[in-house]
């Protein structure tokens, strides 16, 4: 019984769109890329997506960037994409900006 109410709480906060502290209470623009569903927040030249939907396919970090792109409507600094399949952090160039 304790595993299946574990199982519940890891499945219930891998689907949480939870910002770490350095984009807390920035609300976040929800895009779709491919299928792949990210919450994406934008903090002066940096940016967050993290990933809403479970999946398990190759690709991830690449959706990541095309959605910060189209989410905070800002290019990818070269070479400033990190993270993870999860969570994805960059810097941005935007202009106007």
């Amino acid at each position: 019984m304790v595993r299946l109410h574990c199982l519940a709480l890891i499945l219930t906060v891998s689907a949480c769109d939870s910002p770490g502290t350095e984009f807390a209470g920035i609300p976040p623009v929800r895009v779709e890329i491919d299928g792949s569903t990210f919450a994406v927040r934008r903090k002066g030249g940096e940016a967050q997506a993290i990933r809403l939907n479970r999946e398990y396919r190759a690709g991830t970090m690449t959706r990541a960037f095309r959605a910060i792109e189209t989410g905070t409507g800002c290019a990818i600094r070269p070479d400033t994409l990190r993270g993870d399949p999860a969570v994805a952090y960059a810097r941005l160039t935007c202009s106007g900006s």
